[in-house]
């Protein structure tokens, strides 16, 4: 059972690592995430046949099942459950398709996963994947271009950068809690890797979610020592200082903006599309105009957008029951992150905070690199076996 249990463990691991590139990696025309997602699929419904126990955090199942349930529920007045007339748009069935992925993904990452290591390579793994979504990123980038974004063709650069600062607290978190040389070794690249890619994709959403990764290594680096707080303040500085002289002086620029255009601007336009959705939330609020109709209702505008904020989103297609089950998914979450060693919370805290803020400019309620975040954290948080917190890079700075 343990043999299946590890072969389902790397599926699960392949899965992950391929979530940040999905279609740009494939075999035979299939998606790596869709081979590896079947593959997982079939070992987990080995183990189960061959008696091994459900297992989960009760309340975070109980939240999803919930909300994923009202989701497909609503497909029942959804305004156009066949294909819109743009390919742009996610059609329901799509959607049907794309929540039971969410939903089984839960299920079988809780079964899998059951040990620290096992949460270490899959947090490893994460971001070995961004790393390749950072090389399909510099392929061909070149810093004297008047580009002010620059972007894989077929992904969005606010998307891609979100992924890599979702990837700034699992770094963290690696380094300052594993024994692991080579899992230190990888955070260390991954960080000015990750602010690299964040920087030229001219995301302001990435740029300020990025200060939120710094955010769970406030409390390590003021319990350190001075000569580590010194040590931990260079690399930062060298990174920023090298990761700018590679950036276009129009990207920086467009970043830097990010307070002005909070307080003065549109938002790019995203306050226009909000201001329309709001009114349709009017008309239909509690259950909402159906499953996938954002585009649809939100067209009558001469709108061609999806909402850019997953809560606004969710308000037009389930109305507030959706909403309020949607962000208990997220209050639960939080709640177990209170479960977390304290050393380590605000490492997970952080992750969290990155993926809900990031809705508040994104549709991501249904992208599968948001759901591992959740599912990071409360895994981290429903371990059966929580050994005591390793301090090692934390005792080493005190002790040096």
């Amino acid at each position: 059972m343990e043999g299946i249990r590890k072969l389902a463990l790397v599926c699960l691991l392949i899965l992950i690592f391929a979530v940040p590139t999905d279609g740009l990696w494939s075999i035979a025309g299939l998606s790596l995430v869709k081979i590896s997602g079947l593959l997982l699929f079939g070992m987990v419904a080995l183990l189960l046949i061959s008696g091994d126990g459900l297992r989960g955090s009760p309340w975070f199942l109980i939240a999803v099942t919930a909300y994923i349930c009202w989701m497909l529920f609503s497909y029942l007045w959804t305004w156009m459950p066949v294909n819109y007339e743009t390919s742009l748009a996610i059609n329901s069935q799509q959607s049907i398709k794309g929540h039971l992925y969410l939903f089984m993904l839960v299920l079988l990452a809780f079964q899998v996963i059951r040990t620290e290591q096992d949460l270490n390579f899959a947090l490893a793994a994460y971001l070995l994947g961004a790393i390749g979504l950072i090389y399909f990123l510099v392929s061909g980038y070149d810093p004297t271009s008047t580009t002010v974004r620059h972007e894989i063709k077929g992904f969005d650069a606010n998307e891609t950068s979100l992924q890599l600062a979702l990837g700034l607290p699992m770094a963290w978190y690696l380094l300052l809690t594993t024994k692991s040389w080579l899992l230190r070794s990888l955070s260390l690249i991954y960080i000015p890797l990750a602010l690299f890619g964040i920087f030229i994709t001219g995301s302001r959403t990435g740029f300020i979610t990025a200060l939120l990764g710094f955010m769970g290594v406030l409390p390590w680096l003021w319990r350190a020592r001075f000569i580590w707080k010194i040590a931990v303040l260079g690399f930062f500085i060298a990174a920023v200082v090298g990761v700018t002289n590679f950036v276009p002086e129009k990207t920086l620029e467009r970043l830097f903006s990010s307070g002005t255009e909070l307080s003065q601007g549109t938002l790019s336009s995203r306050s226009i599309t909000w201001s329309r959705a709001w009114l349709e939330i009017n008309e239909a609020p509690f259950v909402g105009n159906g499953l996938s109709s954002f585009r649809r209702v939100i067209n009558k505008y001469n709108i061609d957008y999806t909402a850019h904020n997953s809560y606004i989103s969710i308000m037009v297609e389930q109305g507030i029951v959706g909403l309020l089950l949607y962000l208990a998914v997220i209050v639960v979450v939080l709640l177990q992150s209170l479960r977390i060693p304290a050393e380590q919370r605000l490492l997970m805290i952080s992750l969290l905070l990155i993926a809900v803020a990031g809705q508040f400019t994104l549709t991501l309620n249904e992208k599968m690199f948001i759901w591992f975040a959740y599912l990071f954290v409360v895994l981290k948080a429903s371990l059966l076996e929580v050994p005591s917190i390793n301090l090692t890079m934390a005792h080493q700075w005190r002790t040096a």
